[in-house]
């Protein structure tokens, strides 16, 4: 999702629009095929011997049977699907459809995703969008659609979201509503689509997540309410972390540099939360409760994140997708990253410009940390010795 978002900011900063279409796989993990699986992992990824034998005995010779009251049906044997709930299906399900990556960016697309949550989109200038929007974009989607009935996937185009995603100043151009996918499906364009947990909307400014976020977590912090007379603080802090600040944690990468005014509501959330905590009411100012709990206000979680992903990047742990984003500046005597050029606010939201900002301010025992544990420790002590202008000043100077 990081990388997904910095290349739509990107692509805003260059004044030009991006039409995401997110695919929508029926069943996916049920019509896996066990022997056409099997000669992947043997003739692509070299694995054979005991090891392959190790994944045959996982996958073949299970079998399934249904119940009705006292009546139970014969053994059927399940010759296709990976087990679900399983460490190895989605890793064996990712190996299934591997080549769908190179496939797609034959046609000039671009491809992210993990499991059955893909995202292909291209980039284009307004003046493109008849030939993008209804040749190209079509084009694209029933190549897939031929790919997936290859391997036994079903590609659902009713369900399928397409979103035209840039600055209003290009958007305004955007005359195409819709796209005619099959012959008998036409997909509008829609302004918001959730995405691995989050919504995206047309100009990246996360209005709809926020408002969604501060819904659910109300909902949460209602109903922990009614029951925090009969549990201790600590109980009441492990809950909180669990079920309201791990939503808040959930993918805040991409909230670097959004409105003040959207994460001021995010800082609303923790607050109620840290006051639930403390066993304030709602009305209470919140006071030394974030610091008492020893966390992190939603700003400094924001950069924290960032932070730990340039770490991991620059330590060769991180996806190959956000280390390609980072490069070291060639002049100078202080090893910092390059920050490239940006013209927009769009652009200085990207990570591929905020992150080596941030990096390149931060001091040297923080990022010569010799592990990610020591990393995390330090960088979370600098960042409690840090007001809320001084971290606006790491990724904005």
């Amino acid at each position: 999702m990081v990388r997904i978002t910095n290349d739509l900011l990107i692509a805003s900063d260059n004044r030009c629009a991006t039409v995401v279409m997110l695919l929508d796989l029926s069943a996916a993990f049920d019509t896996v095929d066990h022997s056409l699986l099997l000669q992947i992992l043997e003739k692509e990824l070299s694995i054979k011997g005991t090891a392959l034998t190790w994944f045959r005995s996982f996958l073949t010779g299970r079998s399934q049977r249904i119940r009705l009251g006292h009546v139970l049906s014969e053994d059927i044997i399940i010759k296709f699907g990976v087990p679900q709930g399983s460490v190895l299906g989605p890793v064996l399900f990712n190996i299934y459809i591997r080549s769908v990556y190179a496939f797609i960016r034959k046609y000039n697309f671009s491809v992210f995703g993990y499991a059955d949550d893909h995202q292909v989109f291209k980039t284009f200038k307004h003046t493109q969008q008849c030939d993008v929007l209804t040749n190209q974009l079509t084009v694209c989607f029933k190549s897939i659609q031929r790919w997936m009935q290859t391997f036994y996937l079903q590609l659902n185009s009713a369900k399928t979201e397409i979103i035209i995603i840039g600055p209003p100043s290009v958007l305004k151009h955007i005359q195409i509503g819709g796209v005619i996918l099959t012959s008998n499906t036409c997909v509008r364009f829609v302004p918001t689509v959730k995405s691995l947990g989050m919504l995206l909307d047309s100009n990246l400014s996360y209005s709809d997540q926020v408002k969604a976020l501060k819904k659910k977590s109300f909902l949460t912090l209602r109903n922990i309410r009614k029951i925090r007379h009969l549990i201790s603080e600590d109980q009441r802090k492990t809950v909180m972390n669990s079920l309201v600040v791990s939503c808040l944690d959930y993918c805040n990468a991409m909230y670097l540099g959004i409105n003040k005014r959207e994460l001021n509501q995010l800082q609303i959330i923790q607050n109620t939360a840290a006051k639930c905590v403390s066993g304030k009411f709602k009305i209470d100012h919140v006071g030394s409760d974030l610091t008492d709990l020893h966390w992190l206000s939603v700003n400094k979680r924001i950069v924290f994140k960032v932070a730990l992903l340039v770490y991991k990047s620059l330590s060769g742990v991180a996806p190959s997708y956000l280390q390609e984003l980072l490069t070291f500046a060639s002049a100078g005597r202080r090893c910092d990253l390059h920050v490239p050029a940006v013209n927009t606010l769009y652009g200085k939201r990207a990570f591929s410009t905020a992150a080596p900002k941030l990096w390149n301010h931060l001091p040297k025992y923080v990022t010569q940390s010799g592990n990610v544990a020591d990393f995390k420790k330090n960088m979370k002590t600098f960042m409690f010795t840090l007001n809320e202008n001084d971290v606006n000043r790491l990724y904005n100077s």
